[in-house]
């Protein structure tokens, strides 16, 4: 077992609240036999030690939008390293199938927009998408899509935007799917990253961009 110094607070509430799905904290909570208001502080990161493996058993059992037992007993710090490896390519598959569903919602987005734009989709370039505009403030767009940031992966997420050569006239933005996702990229901005830099939070189920918040400006 791993120490409880390893519970991942903003970890374990990005996966709880996915598991949770558009349900209700009460709904979820009656589903899996577990206190909704336990749930509801776990969610809120004011639970200070990790939920027992025998209590994360039944929020994945219950969990919608394929979180797993092994993904949240890695967030609560119960499982090392070597452990997590062997669940590791499950997860690359669920990550490539959902960067797949944030093309599609945010293609559909774009086709509303009003400027001109024409689409690269990189395989090895410093962005996921990268649009090139002839009728805008920006003369570029790099979008990056991140299916999963967790507060130790969010300032490798500020590395690759600071290896792009960035301008006044391109605009950056990083696109995520949950709440508590964007509410870590806004409780933790990069500190000194010059980048005209977006929040896109992306809700897949509706096929919809909720909202974009910048960061940082060039």
């Amino acid at each position: 077992m791993a120490d409880h110094s390893d519970f991942d607070l903003y970890t374990f509430a990005i996966l709880l609240d996915k598991a949770k799905g558009k349900r209700s904290i009460n709904h979820y909570a009656n589903t899996i036999e577990v206190s909704a208001a336990h749930i509801s502080r776990l969610l809120r990161m004011l639970v200070k030690s990790p939920p027992a493996p025998e209590t994360i058993k039944k929020m994945a059992k219950g969990a919608y939008n394929g979180v797993t037992y092994s993904e949240l007993m890695s967030a609560a710090g119960h499982i090392d390293d070597k452990t997590e490896e062997l669940f590791t390519e499950n997860k690359r598959t669920q990550i490539i199938e959902s960067e797949k569903k944030f093309f599609q919602v945010i293609l559909s987005d774009l086709y509303t927009r009003d400027f001109e734009w024409s689409l690269n989709k990189t395989t090895n370039g410093p962005a996921d998408l990268m649009l090139e505009i002839t009728n805008w403030e920006y003369s570029k767009w790099y979008i990056e899509i991140k299916p999963c940031v967790t507060s130790r992966t969010i300032y490798n997420v500020y590395g690759q935007i600071a290896s792009i050569e960035l301008t006044s006239d391109i605009k950056v933005t990083i696109a995520i799917g949950s709440k508590n996702e964007f509410d870590l990229f806004i409780k933790n901005p990069p500190k000194s990253l010059k980048a005209n830099l977006y929040l896109m939070l992306v809700d897949i189920n509706s096929g919809k961009i909720k909202k974009e918040e910048k960061l940082c400006q060039y």
